[in-house]
């Protein structure tokens, strides 16, 4: 049996759990223009964020036991809706609101925030850059990154991260003692702070039930950016809301948007944002799918869109994730970011960041290793993605594995893919 102590470093290694998701690696993911089959789906594998878990259930502090059987319970449930053929399950359907229009939120434009520098719709290159570039905080290219498991491995590409991915739930402290280490060296940090099943709705979050937790989590970021001397820090409210059995019963798109209106709303009336004498840009983290216009209307990116007064970065999370459960060879590095970078550009020609990306070994190392030197001619064409952040760790079953420890050829590519041009970026001072 697990004791507290075990039980924390189970679940810090497990996060997955965190958030009532199934340590099976994938969440379910229409195909799109890749020529998938139906049912694909968009590889998540359980993740390693570290820390202490701490899950806040309406008010409450569920106590360990407690929390750990909820979660099984959840994991159950969720592993039913990606299980069989590769094919989303039915599910409990939410009503679907209708998002409102851009910058209408109490978080938007008449929410007294001065809005991001006006931005040209559909340019590419520097014309376009001039504005994203201020949006991001980041300059000179993208900057090179990818999740705790990698930054762990960092010695063996020769450099740095230039930014990890990290994971918070509502209720946890910020930061962890990791990221305190990874921020002194340097590395800028995305975070993201996830209400869970079972944890605060979406609407108690827009009624500010969760105010003084909320405010605590953003200050303690913003104080971190300005202790480590970080001229810009990432945060993300509910990354992938967009996944539905991984957010189930929290609310309808609509409920979403208002929930991510009034937090981007506590941070700017306490004016951690970076256009006022903050350091938070704000990114909106989807699946992939989410930006395929093939995708349903109601599960699209356009329903879960705040507003460009109230997003800075437009993020994806995508894989190859061939020999994982239900997945067929075929997938890009373009196949599945380019509908992100179009939705970016219609949308004020905000700048994109690759949230989470990775490739299987599978059937042999060489797919891993060419899927690496695609996603650097991908960036380098698109001067809009101004981070990647590779995946490091293995999903659930014998073949589904995006680390790339094991394999000297995957290594040297990523680690190419690091000194190249395109990944120079960094934070403007």
């Amino acid at each position: 049996m697990l004791g507290p102590a075990n039980t924390e470093l189970f679940l810090s290694q497990n996060p997955a759990l965190h958030q009532g998701q199934p340590l099976s690696l994938d969440t379910v993911e229409p195909s799109t223009s890749s020529g998938h089959s139906p049912g694909g789906t968009t590889a998540r594998s359980a993740r390693s964020r570290g820390g202490r878990p701490s899950h806040r259930n309406r008010g409450g502090r569920l106590s360990q036991r407690r929390w750990l059987a909820d979660l099984a319970a959840v994991t159950v449930l969720a592993a039913l809706t990606t299980a069989g053929c590769g094919s989303a399950a039915p599910g409990p359907h939410h009503s679907q609101g209708t998002a409102r229009p851009p910058g209408t939120g109490e978080g938007g434009s008449s929410g007294g925030q001065a809005a991001g520098p006006p931005l040209t719709p559909g340019l590419k290159g520097p014309a376009a850059l001039n504005g994203a570039g201020v949006r991001s905080g980041i300059t000179g290219g993208a900057l090179f990154g990818g999740n705790t498991s990698l930054a762990s491995v960092a010695g063996k590409l020769g450099q740095r991260l230039a930014i990890v991915r990290v994971y918070y739930r509502l209720g946890q402290s910020f930061p962890r003692q990791m990221d305190q280490q990874l921020m002194a060296t340097g590395s800028t940090l995305l975070v993201s702070l996830d209400t869970v099943p079972g944890g605060p709705t979406y609407a108690s979050i827009a009624a500010g039930r969760e105010d003084a937790t909320i405010s605590a989590f953003l200050r303690a970021v913003n104080q971190a950016a300005v202790r480590y001397r970080l001229a810009a820090i990432y945060f993300s409210f509910e990354h992938e809301p967009n996944v539905a059995p991984h957010h189930y019963g929290l609310g309808t798109p609509a409920e979403f948007i208002q929930a991510w209106d009034h937090v981007h709303q506590l941070a700017g009336s306490a004016r951690l944002d970076w256009n006022q004498s903050g350091r938070i840009h704000w990114v909106l983290i989807l699946t992939h799918g989410a930006f395929s216009p093939s995708r349903p209307p109601a599960e699209s990116a356009a329903a879960y869109w705040p507003g460009t007064n109230e997003v800075d970065v437009v993020a994806a999370d995508g894989y190859d994730n061939y020999g994982c459960v239900g997945q067929t060879p075929g997938r890009t590095p373009e196949s599945l970011f380019s509908p992100a970078v179009n939705f970016a550009r219609a949308h004020g020609g905000l700048p994109v960041f690759i949230a989470e990306w990775g490739s299987t070994a599978f059937p042999s190392v060489q797919r891993q290793t060419s899927f690496i030197q695609e996603m650097q001619v991908f960036v380098a064409s698109n001067p809009e993605i101004q981070a990647t952040m590779y995946w490091n760790n293995r999903g659930i079953g014998p073949h589904c594995d995006f680390s790339i420890n094991p394999y000297p050829s995957s290594i040297a590519a990523l680690a190419a893919t690091a000194r190249s041009a395109a990944m120079q970026g960094h934070l403007t001072s």
